[in-house]
């Protein structure tokens, strides 16, 4: 089975401009690797920096050292060094994300959520559940 998923040794941290340029860490030497079907939980106490890594996976946080090694298109990309069109391409076929703030719709389930991407891209709705 394909490993479309390979996160090496990421660290990330935020410069406080308004506090004379002070550098916080939020995670350093950040690996593991997802395959193809595989559930993963990515779990820890509040602040442990789940959230900046799944920003990271999403392109939404850049990386400041390391590699995110996504499958896309039959190719091998690097997300920490990606154009921001391919970001965007690897957003719109590849990768998903659902903030934990989502504000839902009454009455709509998580599993329609998660498959409207692929219904806006054509896919039959129940395939897409499926999927």
């Amino acid at each position: 089975m394909a490993t479309p998923l390979v996160v090496s040794d990421v660290a990330k941290s935020f410069t406080m401009h308004l506090r004379d340029g002070i550098k916080l860490p939020v995670v350093a030497g950040v690996s593991f690797s997802i395959r193809a079907g595989e559930c993963t939980v990515l779990g820890g106490p509040s602040g442990a920096g789940k959230s900046s890594i799944l920003k990271m996976l999403y392109g939404n946080y850049a990386v400041d050292e390391g590699q995110i090694i996504v499958t896309h298109d039959d190719g091998l990309i690097d997300l920490a060094t990606a154009s921001p069109r391919t970001v965007l391409a690897i957003r719109r076929q590849t990768i998903g994300y659902v903030s934990q703030f989502l504000r839902t719709v009454p009455r709509v389930s998580a599993l329609d959520v998660v498959a409207e991407p692929l219904v806006e891209r054509g896919e039959n709705r129940e395939a897409a559940r499926d999927k």
